[in-house]
């Protein structure tokens, strides 16, 4: 299989996650006080199963898609439970195109699909650092 065309080289890669500590990674650090993750991992079957179940339940949806959203989970950091309470977390949400004359150029050509569900409980990658340290 040939390399999709939007895949960016690691180095490239390295430099957006650097970037991203220098400016939000160290304003969550100064504002939450904690150490924030910045990746959220996914095993490919459970991004399959998730995908299958958005096709499945999107015949009726010209091209359908995926929104990937930053979040963070409600609570104090110190809390125990199944999530990292304060921390940052992705959730993935299905999206459907908008109809044509529905927006503006300076628009999202697509919005979200109500009709199906958001899918989210990755694992944060800790300790938190830099892509490909």
């Amino acid at each position: 299989m040939d390399k999709p065309e939007h895949c960016i080289s690691r180095g490239e890669a390295k430099e957006l996650s650097e970037n991203w500590w220098k400016t939000r990674g160290r304003a969550i650090e100064d504002v939450e006080h904690l150490k924030d993750i910045c990746a959220v991992s996914f095993s490919i079957a459970e991004l399959e199963e998730y995908l299958a179940y958005v096709k499945a339940n999107s015949t009726t949806v010209k091209d359908p898609g995926i929104s990937i959203w930053m979040a963070a989970y409600t609570g104090d950091p110190d809390d125990t439970g199944e999530h990292k309470k304060g921390y940052s977390t992705i959730f993935l949400s299905p999206t459907k195109k908008k109809a044509a004359g529905s927006f503006t150029e300076n628009e999202n050509d697509f919005e979200e699909n109500d009709e199906l569900d958001p899918y989210n409980h990755g694992s944060g990658v800790w300790p938190p650092g830099v892509y490909g340290s």
